[in-house]
Parts: C-alpha cells; sequence; structure tokens
C-alpha cells in the first residue's frame, strides 16, 4: 500500500531543486510554444499603456479584478520586458510553488510530484500567462503558515492579503481563511495581543485595497447574469472529473458532478477527522456561490481544486491515526484525481506544442506586411479576440477603434463603447461600409452564426477573404473556443 506519510528526507535540500528544475525545462518546452490569447494580451496592454495609479484607481475597474497581476506586468513591461516572454513570468511563479510543494508539503512524493502535474499547475496557470498563476505560489504559502497562524500571525496576513488581490476569486478564498483566522484569535484569546491587532489591520488594508481596485464602474458592459446554480455545477465536475474519456464528448453533466462528488467523499472523511471540514468546506461554499453569482468561466474550476489541495495539506497528518482501510480509501481516491489531472496535463502539452493555441502573433503578421506594404493602411477589427494582435504593436492599430488614436489598445468594456465585442453581422456590415484597406474578423462567432453569411456581406460590399489564421484555446484534452482570425481584402477589379 501506498505510505501515506512523507518519505525520508535525507536529500531534502537537492531533491526538490532537482525536480523543480525538471519541471521548468518542461514548462519552457511547452511554454515556448504558447500564442498568448486575448485576457493575456489584455492584461498587458492594461499595465504597458497605463500610468500606475491610473490602472490601479480607474482601469481595474473595467476588468472585475485586483490588480497585483497587473501590477508584475506593468513593471515588466515598463522595465522593457517583451511580451513574447510574457508565459515565463507565469512559468516563474508556477515552478516556485512546485519547489515549495516539493520542499516542505507533508505528502509522500508520488503525490508532491502528481500535484505539480498536475493540469492547473502545469498548464492552465503556468503556460497560459495569466493571474491565477499567483495562485500557485500562494495557496501553497497559505497551507505552510497556517498551522502557525495564531502564533506568527503576520507572515500569514501578508499572504492572504497578497491572495485577496490575484484575483476575484482567491478573494474569497483569502476573506474565508482570515475570518477563521480571527475566529481561532477569539477562541484562543490572542486577539489580545498587538501581534492580532497589526495583522489584522494590515490584511484589512489590502482586502480594501482588492475591493476597491476590483469594483465595477456604473458603467460596465459586463453584469452579473442572476443566480445560476448550473454554474457552480460546472466549476465542480471542471475542477475534478471532466471527460474521463479524453474525448470530445461530455458525459452527462450530472454524471460528472456525481463522480466528483463520490471521488471526493474520503478525502471529506479525512477533513471531518482532522476537524478541517468546516473551513475546507466554506472555502468551496464560497467559490460554489460566488460562480452562481458571478460571471465564471471553466478556468475557475482551478482555485476550487487548490482549495482541495490545501485541505489535504492542512489535514495530511491525521491520515496516520485513521484506520488502514480508511488510509487506503483516501490513497487510492487521490491518486485516481491526479493521475487525472496529470492525463489532462499530458494531453494539453501535446496539443499545445502541435496546434496555435491563439491567433494574434500570426495575425500581427499579416498587419505588419501590409504597413510595410502601405504605411497608410487603415486597419480595422471586429471582435475583441482579434485585440490579441495589438501587443505586438506598440500602438493601437484599429483604426475603427476609439477613433483610430495610439494609445491605449487594449479594449475598455464600457457600454457606451462604439466598439461591438460581439462578433455581430451587423457591426460587420457598418465596418465594411468603413472601406478599410484590412479587416481582422475574429472567427469567434455567435452561437448559430455561419462564416458564410460574414463572407457573402463582404462580397456584397467588395471584399474577399485573403487569409485566415487558426487558434483554438486548449482546455484539456480538447479545443474549447475558436480564436482564429479571417482577413478581408478589397476585391481586385
Amino acid at each position: 500500500m501506498l505510505s501515506p506519510t512523507a518519505p525520508s528526507r535525507s536529500n531534502e535540500n537537492a531533491s526538490p531543486a532537482i525536480g523543480a528544475a525538471g519541471f521548468a525545462a518542461v514548462l519552457i518546452a511547452v511554454g515556448s510554444h504558447h500564442e498568448a490569447w486575448f485576457d493575456e494580451a489584455q492584461a498587458w496592454l492594461l499595465a504597458r499603456d497605463s500610468a500606475l495609479p491610473d490602472l490601479l484607481l480607474h482601469r481595474l475597474h473595467y476588468e472585475g479584478t485586483p490588480g497585483l497581476w497587473h501590477m508584475l506586468l506593468w513593471l515588466a513591461s515598463h522595465a522593457g520586458y517583451p511580451f513574447l516572454g510574457l508565459w515565463l513570468i507565469s512559468s516563474a511563479i508556477a515552478v516556485s510553488g512546485a519547489f515549495l510543494v516539493l520542499r516542505t508539503a507533508p505528502f509522500p512524493v508520488w503525490l508532491r510530484l502528481g500535484i505539480i502535474g498536475s493540469y492547473f499547475f502545469a498548464y492552465q496557470y503556468s503556460v497560459v500567462a495569466r493571474s491565477y498563476a499567483l495562485d500557485l505560489l500562494l495557496m501553497p504559502l497559505a497551507a505552510l503558515l497556517f498551522p502557525r497562524r495564531a502564533t506568527q500571525p503576520m507572515p500569514y496576513a501578508i499572504v492572504l492579503g497578497l491572495l485577496a488581490n490575484a484575483n476575484a476569486h482567491s478573494f474569497m478564498v483569502a476573506g474565508t481563511l482570515y475570518a477563521e483566522a480571527i475566529l481561532l484569535a477569539l477562541h484562543a484569546g490572542n486577539w489580545r495581543q498587538s501581534a492580532f491587532y497589526r495583522s489584522t489591520a494590515l490584511f484589512v488594508f489590502l482586502a480594501l485595497c482588492a475591493i476597491l481596485q476590483a469594483w465595477p464602474a456604473s458603467d460596465v458592459s459586463f453584469n452579473a447574469s442572476g443566480i445560476d446554480f448550473d454554474r457552480s455545477g460546472r466549476l465542480l465536475r471542471e475542477a475534478f472529473v471532466d471527460r474521463v474519456g479524453f474525448g470530445t464528448h461530455d458525459a452527462p453533466f450530472e454524471v460528472q458532478k456525481l463522480a466528483s462528488v463520490l471521488i471526493l467523499l474520503p478525502s471529506l472523511i479525512l477533513f471531518r477527522r482532522a476537524g478541517t471540514f468546516i473551513l475546507v468546506g466554506s472555502l468551496a461554499l464560497s467559490l460554489l456561490v460566488f460562480s452562481a453569482l458571478q460571471p465564471t468561466n471553466v478556468w475557475h474550476s482551478g482555485i476550487l481544486f487548490l482549495v482541495w489541495i490545501f485541505g489535504l495539506w492542512i489535514s495530511w497528518p491525521t491520515l496516520n491515526a485513521c484506520s488502514r482501510s480508511l488510509r487506503g480509501l483516501v490513497l487510492t481516491s487521490v491518486a485516481a484525481l491526479v493521475l487525472l489531472q496529470d492525463a489532462q496535463t499530458a494531453a494539453a502539452w501535446i496539443r499545445e506544442v502541435r496546434e496555435p493555441y491563439s491567433s494574434g502573433l500570426g495575425a500581427a503578421a499579416i498587419v505588419r506586411a501590409a504597413r510595410e506594404r502601405d504605411p497608410a493602411v487603415r486597419v480595422a477589427a471586429v471582435g475583441f479576440k482579434a485585440f490579441s494582435l495589438q501587443p505586438w504593436f506598440n500602438h493601437n492599430v484599429f483604426a475603427n477603434y476609439d477613433g483610430g488614436r495610439s494609445r491605449p489598445a487594449f479594449y475598455v468594456w464600457q457600454r457606451q463603447q462604439a466598439f461591438s465585442p460581439n462578433v455581430e453581422l451587423s457591426f460587420f456590415r457598418t465596418t465594411l461600409a468603413g472601406r478599410y484597406e484590412l479587416i481582422a474578423l475574429s472567427t469567434d462567432l455567435p452561437t448559430g452564426s455561419d462564416l458564410k453569411d460574414y463572407v457573402l456581406a463582404g462580397s456584397e460590399n467588395g471584399y474577399c477573404p485573403t487569409a485566415r489564421v487558426s487558434g483554438h484555446l486548449i482546455w484539456k484534452a480538447y479545443r474549447r473556443e475558436d480564436d482564429g482570425i479571417l482577413f478581408f481584402e478589397r476585391c481586385p477589379t
């Protein structure tokens, strides 16, 4: 039977470093093939084209997120760091988190290796460069400091304060964890100590900073779409059991959710025995409720997966005191989940190397070539995903966005925005009427639309499709969203 305890660490100084180095080598091999898509480009452009006070006090109100990630990108972009290496920033954070897991986690070596090889750790939050990379370092740090949160509250408050500023979902995790720390201090009497007041004041300050940055502007163009508990169910299944056969067809959603719950049952029993069930349950519940109230996408499920890892971390010492049968159930279920995650990682790596993730880089090459032929060429865009080509230029290249002004090059999510974020046929026709020399049409069409209708509309206005750049957002073993661009130019007479 697999041992529930960590193995001997006679080589504890060398082994984690070797493991992290190997992890870094794999991320470099895979990440060097990655093409950044809109969300990655948008964060970079916000940082590059904004003064820091304007970024933190104004721009983020239209993004719905606190700005720790954007601050890192601001420092990088204003120091001259190239957009081409964006994925290295997220990968470096992931490698730091991996070293922490390998060096300090209480798990046996096979589980530590399995965790850093999991889908969110080794691909979605590392190769794909977004704010969630911060969770890969901050969540393990929180787990490491958790046993000393009462006696050494300041480091714990700092980590949770940073976690609150990573993204909106992490804010929910940080708030729940610090609420538990306050209850513990009240119960143990530590609330009378000055260290408790100082650490609490710091966390509250950092949490308020996150709220003030992320609070939506009154004219933001995306809003909550009402309560939708289907989003919560989707978060659960995407975090744990999804597409077991690694094919393109889903098993029924209810089957996936039931499978996720069943495979988690041994862990839940462990949490109950360790006295962490209420805390871990509160963390999961906060994420599930938040996802039901706010727009949520599949990649947010990784935060729920990391919460599970956090729960295992703080509960693992109790496993030795459990019965042999329970230890076997926990180890078997954990091994199955990690194996599933690692298989999904391998599938995503293969797709990343073989297929274009985004069309941004290739589309930028076409625009650059057109501008070299004719510096006066006017380029227009249709669909917000076309903005993935903007970071490859030092200014806005779309003549039909923001009056053609050179800055900013990021998309502003305002209701009065004249540039429609959607690939609407009516907006495409309006763009055609502008008689631009080159039009970049995102091929991520609305449901029920047909690209032939856009080609026909172009033909009716004297435009022909001249180039198509492919791209597909990779999610686990399959393509989730189209991220291609179809270029139109005036037809030869």
